[in-house]
């Protein structure tokens, strides 16, 4: 991704954090969104599609679709894999999955 596009993502992202602390939910860290949209580029988009867009429905998981009660399942997807997923135990660490988690959240709740 562009060194524009992912300054572009990441101020919508501080946008869609900030408005949502003004309404009384809790804001995603910006600096950690940016962290996971960063690790989520490295080793997520191939298959899950850049800035979260899957471009190959039917074939990998729209990460869009996970809801905000659904993080353990998100971070037992990861460690252990799913389906065609390989498991990234041992890859990423608990940081970088939370981290993932936060920009994914930033990224569907705006």
């Amino acid at each position: 991704m562009g060194n524009i596009m992912r300054k572009c993502v990441l101020v919508a992202i501080l946008f869609a954090s900030v408005a949502a602390f003004a309404n009384g939910a809790s804001a995603a860290d910006p600096a950690k969104a940016e962290a996971g949209a960063m690790t989520y580029d490295a080793y997520c988009s191939a298959c899950h599609g850049v800035e979260l867009n899957n471009t190959a429905p039917g074939v990998t998981f729209d990460l869009r679709r996970l809801r905000a009660d659904e993080h353990s399942r998100f971070v037992n997807s990861v460690l252990n894999g799913k389906s065609q997923m390989p498991p990234w135990r041992g890859v990423l660490d608990p940081e970088q999955i939370d981290a993932i988690w936060t920009y994914i959240r930033a990224t569907v709740d705006r």
